[in-house]
């Protein structure tokens, strides 16, 4: 894979104050009695209204959506599935409703923060693909932390797991280990979605602590 690290380095963006919290735990929780898929759209979609951002492109619950996504909700199954050609497959196959609303949240939410889509716009949609993962690799984080800090530490966790497999997929290190104690390159990665510098390395050094 090509070595992208200098372009990836040079990028500059736009601070975005991070503004946390705006569905707690508690209201997810209060989803875990739920037995219907009718009932979870509606509370789900009535939590979404609360975020300072748009949702859009909702999955159908319970009805197939020919190239886009289903959810099913029952007593033994709380899934995600991608319905194609007349077929349905698992996505996601989900402990319980907090864990499906996280991963439906995430789909709905917009791609990139308006910081990383002022960096897109100057981007090649095919020489640059691989930064352009990275722009949403880093939005997903931000917008996972404006709904809650448990989502957003669980992003935050799977987004620069990818990361620094990318570092080492580019050749700029030999594992992941050596990948994820490159503070610049972390730190990079997350303030590309206008996230501040200060706490892009406060979530770094809670990620090296825990």
């Amino acid at each position: 894979m090509e070595n992208y690290e200098s372009k990836l380095l040079s990028i500059t963006t736009g601070e975005e104050p991070l503004t946390k919290g705006y569905i707690s735990y508690a209201d997810f929780s209060a989803l875990l009695s739920i037995k219907t898929v009718d009932t979870y759209e509606r509370e789900l979609r009535k939590l979404a209204k609360k975020l300072p951002y748009k949702t859009s492109s909702w999955p159908s619950f319970g009805q197939y959506n020919e190239d886009w996504y289903r959810v099913e909700v029952g007593e033994f199954k709380r899934e995600l599935q991608y319905c194609e050609r007349g077929i349905c497959q698992v996505r996601e196959s989900c402990e319980n409703l907090i864990d499906l609303s996280y991963q439906i949240l995430n789909i709905v939410s917009p791609s990139l923060t308006p910081s990383a889509s002022k960096i897109a716009e100057s981007f090649d949609q095919i020489k640059d693909q691989r930064l352009l993962i990275w722009l949403r690799m880093s939005s997903e984080i931000f917008h996972m932390y404006q709904i809650n800090s448990y989502f957003g530490i669980r992003m935050l966790n799977a987004n620069v797991t990818w990361m620094c497999e990318e570092l080492v997929r580019m050749g700029v290190y030999s594992n992941t280990t050596d990948a994820f104690k490159s503070e610049k390159h972390i730190i990079q990665g997350l303030v590309l979605s206008g996230l501040p510098k200060n706490t892009a390395s406060t979530l770094y050094q809670e990620l090296k602590n825990s």
